[in-house]
């Protein structure tokens, strides 16, 4: 008795909506930062380059890089599903490792001395601490030096950006937009619980008035 089988189609791949949502944020943090420079009282006798100059370049900066994200996610190749018939093809193989159960009491045995071995003080590999990894330890003290250096100049909301994007690289985030537009959404939320929450004035910088 021959039994048929009919392959099921595969499950469409899914892009995850994470970077659709950074890059959103993003660009209403650079729609409020262009809005906010745009209503600005610049008076008549100011400087050749005026205090609208730097807000508009990191507004401008701020709706690339969420239209950069838009792209790479647009570009991104879906995740694909899990493949169901490695399930069936799995179901078939339990046969043989029925016939592997004779072979648990030689493992039991070892385990048994392994464990008498180590109640005797035996030497173990795991009583050896993990070398200290000092390439993190140093990006992220350059990081909070930077931080501290370029606070005043360019205020909370670039400075804060650079300290979370900085900590981000050093513990191995390597999707440099993702992590920049999420660094600049933190920023903008520490900075607007501050204000709003606290009452207290975060560094503006070059931002100036418009934050």
């Amino acid at each position: 008795m021959t039994t048929s089988t009919t392959q099921r189609p595969a499950a469409r791949g899914r892009k995850p909506r994470g970077e659709l949502i950074v890059a959103g944020t993003v660009a209403v943090i650079g729609v409020v930062v262009l809005t906010r420079t745009v209503t600005m009282d610049v008076p008549d006798n100011g400087a050749f380059l005026g205090p609208q100059f730097f807000p508009y370049v990191v507004a401008a900066l701020l709706l690339v890089l969420s239209a950069l994200l838009v792209l790479q996610h647009v570009s991104r190749e879906p995740v694909d599903a899990g493949d169901t018939d490695d399930g069936d093809m799995d179901a078939g193989d339990t046969d043989d490792g029925d016939t592997d159960d004779g072979d648990t009491d030689d493992g039991d045995t070892e385990a048994g001395d392994g464990a008498a071995e180590r109640r005797l003080g035996g030497p173990s590999e795991s009583d050896a601490p993990p070398p200290i990894d000092w390439k993190p330890f140093g990006m992220v003290a350059a990081t909070l030096v930077l931080h501290v250096v370029l606070l005043e100049p360019l205020g909370w909301l670039i400075a804060g950006a650079g300290l979370f994007f900085g900590v981000s690289y050093a513990l191995g985030g390597r999707n440099v937009l993702r992590d920049i537009g999420v660094a600049f959404v933190m920023s903008a939320v520490a900075q607007l619980a501050f204000s709003a929450g606290l009452g207290m004035a975060l560094p503006a910088g070059i931002l100036g008035a418009v934050v």
